[in-house]
């Protein structure tokens, strides 16, 4: 498939509300080996928890011929896929708290966008680029409310 539009939406404030816990953590390990102590598995805890920050530090949203992609970093915690022929209704809001589907998706952006779907939950993520997104899924032929923001 041919990729029609991609954005990335990264969230750097993860990283400093996680701070305290990676801290934290570290003095443990520290700490425990200090004591003499196993700390595999606090290496381990470590490694997860950082695993789990970088993968929601950013949202990756694709548009190609026949699918709306989202996907965190990784791909561990956030992965959807819509079919475009699935889609009822995208609504495009201002503001990136504007709106909450079944599934949500956010991080600080300039809006939100809630894909209402024929069957199956409801999906809202963060963009940056409202106007950019709702012209690309016009073009395909999804119904786009709002995005002249």
């Amino acid at each position: 498939m041919v990729q029609i539009y991609s954005e990335t939406v990264r969230s750097w404030k993860m990283l400093l509300i996680m701070l305290p816990a990676f801290i934290s953590v570290a003095i443990g390990i520290v700490a425990s080996y200090l004591a003499g102590e196993d700390t595999t598995p606090l290496l381990i805890v470590l490694l997860l928890f950082m695993a789990i920050v970088l993968d929601l530090m950013q949202l990756k949203i694709e548009v190609d011929e026949e699918k709306l992609k989202i996907r965190s970093a990784l791909g561990f915690l956030a992965r959807k896929t819509i079919r475009l022929d699935e889609i009822k209704l995208v609504r495009i809001s201002e503001g990136w708290m504007s709106c909450t589907g079944m599934i949500h998706y956010t991080y600080p952006g300039k809006a939100c966008v809630l894909v209402e779907r024929l069957k199956g939950w409801s999906v809202s993520f963060t963009t940056n680029k409202p106007e950019e997104l709702a012209e690309v899924l016009r073009t395909l032929g999804v119904p786009v409310v709002g995005g002249s923001l």
